[in-house]
């Protein structure tokens, strides 16, 4: 649903919007392509090309302020210059400062479906600002990744299998998804239905069992032997210069000037709470600090979080971009943790607060390294099953990266086991905080081709849609949407954020906590 404010901008854009690509058109030819299908990708002439799509600004001599919403336009062109006319180009945008340095916001992207997109950026602060849109992927790469994501088992699993008594160890291939080409009884089954967990490994020779299933573990290298066969050569072109995150010209390069409103829009902000209002973007970056445009986000210091968590258990349950969350409470707080601090358990404690901190990793699959003790794995439906809850209870779950390889019906099917969950929780235990993280943007390694089958920004924000439809409507749980804080960061795109971005996602989940 979008705001008046929204509705209103949109109303008034369509002659503005029709002017600025007839004025394009004049350059270009005029004839379309027709959609593509698997047979014609190899035709690489009518791919979305970056050096020919540009974007316009709409009204950039207008005079603007503080709170008002700056739209551009993008229209979509092949290497022949020619306008598309479908949609699906995956394009990351940001409006950045001149003067003062360091403060960017995300623009949000409205796809049209005929290769036309609208821009909107919401005008945070005052000075000079520029747009900065980037194409990351054509569509025709997105129909790719499309493709690819729906096929099961990509990554390499193992599992090893041991027999004490006649000191036997062998290792099985295990599967996130049932292979077809096993039957029944070539499989040790570990699915749990309750979590729409799905397990299977790869049976083991008699005499030993499956339940002498001892440690798994993920094999890189063979993942990404595998992965490349499962594209074209031509279709590997599509991740390549110059389709892959290329920033786009703009027509008419201009500086927007922002006057200052005059009053000061962090009052006007509500405290956070389960309710967030619809909003183009969720914030600003403002020399090294994230402004919530949802609510009123608070810094917190080392006393701040001691008051705000003391009496409180805190329970967070992900992937290692949460455990980043685990160890930075511990040393804020600080926490004398235990445990197994890389995948779980681990637990940290501060007596004098009386703070516990626990962390874990989530369910199958993990796509780490790491030799993993099978036993001490524990899908989120089984810790949300086992807390006692209460007023004093906290829950942060932080589910994305591990799952942008598998099909979307797995981490939809597993958000809907949680979500189950969570209620359960919420009616024996009423009063328990619950909150969810989304995902965020990451490095890319652009020799290869396989971190962008397996972990594209555009796979991660598929997860971060899904988590916000499934969760976004609840009212006992909190969605932190972390995504635009990411596209707009001033330091590297990394899986593993630093110190400053960390720091702003926990002031986000405390002032949930703490709001005043």
């Amino acid at each position: 649903m979008r705001s008046p404010r929204m509705a209103a901008v949109l109303g008034t854009l369509t002659f503005g919007v029709l002017m600025s690509i007839m004025s394009l058109e004049r350059v270009y030819f005029t004839d379309q392509p027709s959609p593509p299908t698997q047979k014609r990708i190899r035709l690489m002439k009518q791919v979305t090309d970056p050096n020919y799509t540009q974007f316009v600004v709409i009204n950039p001599e207008r005079e603007y302020r503080q709170g008002d919403v700056l739209t551009a336009v993008i229209v979509a062109r092949d290497a022949r210059g020619r306008p598309k006319t479908y949609g699906g180009d995956f394009f990351r945008a940001k409006l950045v400062s001149v003067r003062p340095r360091e403060a960017s916001s995300a623009g949000h992207v409205i796809d049209h479906g005929n290769g036309t997109y609208t821009v909107q950026f919401s005008l945070y602060w005052a000075g000079g600002v520029k747009a900065s849109i980037q194409l990351v992927h054509p569509s025709e790469a997105v129909k790719v990744l499309q493709r690819v994501r729906a096929v099961p088992n990509k990554r390499i699993f193992f599992c090893s299998f041991v027999d004490a008594e006649a000191k036997i160890i062998v290792r099985r291939r295990c599967f996130s998804s049932k292979p077809a080409s096993l039957l029944p009884h070539q499989l040790c089954d570990f699915s749990r239905g309750d979590e729409n967990g799905r397990w299977f490994c790869k049976r083991p020779p008699s005499p030993i069992s499956c339940s002498s299933i001892s440690k798994c573990w993920w094999d890189g290298n063979k993942t990404y032997d595998q992965v490349p066969s499962l594209v074209s050569q031509t279709e590997r072109k599509l991740f390549e210069s110059p389709f892959l995150e290329e920033e786009l010209k703009q027509d008419v390069p201009r500086l927007i000037r922002v006057k200052p409103s005059g009053q000061s829009s962090v009052h006007r902000l509500l405290k956070c709470s389960v309710n967030t209002p619809d909003v183009l973007s969720q914030g600003y970056w403002s020399r090294n600090v994230w402004k919530s445009s949802v609510c009123r986000v608070r810094l917190f210091g080392r006393k701040d979080v001691q008051r705000c968590l003391a009496k409180k258990e805190v329970y967070l349950q992900g992937d290692s971009t949460l455990r980043q969350w685990y160890l930075r409470l511990g040393k804020l707080v600080p926490l004398r943790s235990h445990g197994d601090s890389r995948a779980g358990p681990a637990t940290g404690v501060n007596k004098h607060w009386k703070i516990a901190a626990y962390y874990r990793f989530h369910g199958f699959p993990i796509q780490v390294a790491t030799v993993l003790k099978f036993r001490q794995i524990r899908y989120v439906t089984d810790s949300l099953d086992s807390i006692r809850g209460g007023p004093n209870t906290l829950i942060v779950l932080g589910l994305w990266a591990h799952f942008t390889a598998e099909p979307l019906e797995m981490f939809r099917a597993r958000l809907f086991a949680i979500q189950s969950a969570i209620c359960r929780l919420l009616r024996r235990s009423p009063g328990t905080r619950v909150f969810l993280r989304t995902g965020t943007t990451r490095e890319h390694k652009e020799s290869k081709l396989q971190f962008y089958m397996l972990g594209s920004d555009w796979l991660g924000y598929q997860i971060t849609q899904e988590i916000r439809r499934t969760f976004n409507k609840e009212k006992n749980v909190v969605v932190l949407d972390t995504w635009d804080m990411s596209v707009c960061q001033w330091e590297p795109d990394r899986i593993h954020p630093g110190r400053i971005m960390i720091d702003s996602q926990l002031n986000m989940l405390l002032s949930h906590i703490c709001p005043n």
